[in-house]
């Protein structure tokens, strides 16, 4: 049973990226204007040769490729890290609060201390395994700076 909880932690911990039906409507990025500054980040709505639209919590944004810099493909990997610490940290205190013995063993502990214990054991492991799930995840960088040029290119990037 705990290999199967492990396994399901490290399958969960891998940061996927896929493309919805038009092409372009799961794709998540990060805005950022010309000072290198993040101006919004979201999935792409949609978007023409003046302008960008992103849906972030339900709200759509529109902005206008003058005032793009750079945009950024996928999350950081802040996000990679910090999700796989919750359910790292998760799937070791459920392991821990199930796994405990109240018995004449050499070590006993009770399910409240095995979920503390499997907790603080389990972050440091998901947020090494969202680390290392963050080096593959190929993020793309695309750098506009309000040319109508660079944002083609990257029009025609996103569509494929």
């Amino acid at each position: 049973m705990k290999y199967i909880m492990f396994l399901l932690a490290i399958i969960l911990c891998f940061n996927t990226w896929a493309q919805g039906k038009n092409g372009n409507s799961d794709v998540f990025i990060r805005v950022y204007d010309l000072e290198d500054k993040k101006l919004n980040k979201g999935k792409v709505v949609t978007f023409s040769d003046t302008t960008l639209q992103i849906s972030k919590s339900g709200e759509t944004i529109d902005i206008p490729i003058n005032r793009i810099g750079k945009i950024k493909t996928k999350r950081s990997t802040g996000h990679n890290v910090l999700v796989g610490t919750g359910i790292g940290s998760a799937t070791a205190a459920i392991l821990g609060a199930t796994s405990s013995k109240n018995s004449d063993e050499f070590i006993e502990y009770s399910a409240g201390e095995g979920f503390a214990i499997g907790t603080i054991v389990g972050a440091p492991f998901g947020a090494a395994i969202g680390g290392i799930t963050a080096l593959f995840k190929n993020s793309e960088t695309f750098i506009i700076d309000g040319n109508a040029a660079k944002w083609e290119e990257f029009m025609n990037s996103i569509k494929h």
